[in-house]
């Protein structure tokens, strides 16, 4: 069989194999996954209708829609009533030079958050999905968990003042972040006809994204109050253009003593949750770019449910604190952060939250990271994203540039030896042994290393990785202007927009991608190959690729496809450099006489 019919053979092997390993393995693991978590419901629900059949009263939790604010509550035992929260609950807007924070007199609840310096469209992106028949519970609800069960707070009506004094807030009221102080302070009381009443107050800072939010209220108000559950409602929405890529990124995490969890919309099945338990340092959900994360006041022995809605691309959490009951009185204080995943602010946060920045593997993280902090120093001095990738492509090759070399020379040697190495295959076809003997031979009579040009490859890899994670997840890019059409790095870039719709690219035109395949043919003409090869290709296999990479970058973010087009284009300058200077080696050694043999000296004749 010939070298390009067994590099195809190969190839499709691979191919079938890959399949084989998802049919046999990853889809019977999940399904088998899917139907403990079914059973666990299942006994879930078992226990909870036993108890019922018994004469208590348990509440249940659906994952995301945990509660009809217009139902009356009549599992938790109140001694104190409150004023229930009507259908036209008043909104309160919070505004900064960062955001715009919206919260509901029902529950003193954030409804909405507007990012004003991130913007889609021309318009600041909302956080949260804005559903105008959602009735349940929202961002930062309150319930107080007892023996007897839950009293939810998204019922109860507040009213709101600014610091605490004067009239209540009227309906759509904008308070501003006081500047000069730093801060603003919001404070929701809702009265009993007693005189007692429960307080949720929010400090809200000019210059920052995380704000304290404070729970008060004596215990008279709810006796036997055992926790405090803080819950994260409908979980966020997507908030770019291509909603598809960004649900992908959506994620609910936590840490619990030094584990972290992750999960995402695709680890549950319809409604279902997961339940953990541990010392919670911070619970927190997210997208490609943005976060919403809840962290207390120190880490604190919580009970934890993930909720999440496959079809509906939705993940969320509550949680739940010790009640930490004081001198008669109930006091919990956490930290919200709800803003950019901006690695410099969350990791300023300083309880790890930047672990959640989407950096690729544990082992190439520490690169990515570097990587990363060298483009943001750099951008100190060239404020333009687009000229930063360039300089760190550039950097990179020129890092790279002795092992590239050194691989684009040893591809050249292999594919000089290959009549050679095919002249032994006919000779010694059927002898393995004899044939790997004399082809190891050959290497080394030729001075070449069989490896050599994948081995400079691989140790490129890391790199190569992590500049690709942090160009496809990081938001430093997000919105960055380059230059002419391209107006956002973190998005395709559209040239112009086609008459029709064409399958696997869409109806936008974009150039980078084309000009990166047309450049990765180049090299391929040149005698290079993006993967590091030193075997022969099938036909037409030089040709394939290009396309292939061209209609897999198509869509993908430009300031990703910005880097792959510089690296090739240097590629091909590197590897045009080593054609040249092996041609002409090549002509100078073919252009030097062969030296003289010397000439045998005559034996002299005998008797002189």
């Amino acid at each position: 069989m010939s070298m390009e019919r067994r590099a195809l053979v190969a190839f499709l092997a691979s191919i079938a194999l890959f399949f084989a390993y998802d049919a046999l393995f990853l889809s019977p693991k999940l399904k088998k996954e899917r139907a403990r978590r079914a059973e666990l419901a299942e006994q879930q629900h078992a226990v909870v209708d036993s108890v019922t059949a018994a004469g208590g009263e348990v509440e249940r939790q659906p994952a995301l829609v945990p509660y009809d604010a217009t139902a009356a509550d009549t599992t938790a035992s109140k001694p104190l009533e409150f004023e229930a929260a009507a259908t036209n609950a008043r909104a309160i807007v919070v505004a900064s030079d960062l955001y715009e924070i919206t919260l509901s007199t029902a529950g003193a609840e954030i409804v909405s958050a507007r990012l004003l310096n991130y913007k889609t469209d021309g318009v600041p992106v909302e956080l949260f999905a804005q559903d105008p028949d959602w009735r349940y519970e929202r961002v930062l609800a309150v319930a107080l968990q007892s023996d007897a069960g839950a009293m939810r707070l998204n019922g109860v009506a507040f009213d709101a003042t600014v610091g605490g004094v004067g009239d209540a807030l009227l309906d759509g009221a904008r308070v501003e972040v006081d500047q000069r102080r730093g801060y603003t302070d919001v404070v929701f009381r809702a009265q009993t006809e007693g005189g007692g009443g429960v307080e949720r107050a929010y400090r809200f800072y000019s210059d920052r994204y995380d704000f304290e939010t404070t729970l008060r209220f004596p215990l008279a108000v709810y006796p036997g109050v055992t926790g405090v559950t803080w819950g994260l409602g409908p979980g966020m929405t997507a908030t770019e253009k291509n909603v598809k890529d960004d649900q992908q990124a959506f994620k609910a995490s936590l840490r619990l003593g030094e584990e972290q969890h992750r999960l995402r919309p695709s680890s549950f099945g319809r409604n279902s949750s997961e339940a953990f338990s541990g010392t919670l340092h911070w619970a927190a959900l997210q997208t490609k770019y943005f976060m919403t994360a809840v962290i207390p006041g120190e880490p604190t022995p919580a009970e934890v449910e993930v909720s999440g809605d496959k079809a509906g691309h939705r993940v969320s959490q509550r949680f739940t604190l010790p009640a930490g009951v004081r001198g008669g009185r109930v006091e919990q204080m956490v930290r919200v952060y709800i803003g950019p995943m901006d690695a410099r602010l969350v990791k300023d946060l300083g309880v790890g939250l930047e672990a959640n920045i989407e950096m690729g593997w544990k082992l190439f993280r520490p690169i990515a990271w570097g990587v990363l902090w060298a483009m943001l120093w750099t951008y100190k001095v060239i404020p333009n994203y687009g000229w930063v990738i360039i300089i760190i492509s550039v950097l990179a090759k020129v890092l790279f540039y002795r092992l590239t070399h050194k691989s684009f020379k040893s591809m050249k040697d292999m594919q000089a030896l290959q009549p050679r190495i095919q002249a032994l295959r006919e000779k010694h076809g059927k002898d393995k042994q004899k044939l790997s003997e004399e082809t190891m031979k050959l290497y080394r009579s030729a001075g070449v290393n069989p490896l050599g040009g994948c081995l400079p490859m691989l140790l490129q890899m890391p790199v190569f990785i992590a500049l690709y994670n942090v160009l496809r997840f990081t938001i430093e890019v997000r919105g960055a202007h380059f230059v002419g059409w391209i107006n956002d790095l973190s998005q395709q870039d559209q040239l112009f927009q086609l008459p029709m719709s064409l399958p696997f690219i869409g109806d936008a035109f974009s150039l980078l991608p084309i000009l990166m395949g047309l450049s990765m043919f180049l090299q391929s003409k040149l005698g290079g190959s993006p993967t590091g090869s030193t075997s022969p290709t099938p036909p037409g296999f030089s040709t394939m690729l290009p396309i292939v990479f061209t209609v897999l970058f198509y869509k993908m973010p430009s300031g990703l496809v910005l880097y792959w087009l510089v690296n090739t284009v240097l590629s091909v300058a590197q590897q045009y450099y080593i054609n040249k200077d092996t041609r002409k080696s090549k002509e100078t050694a073919e252009a030097e006489p062969a030296p003289a043999r010397p000439a045998k000296r005559r034996a002299k004749a005998k008797g002189r």
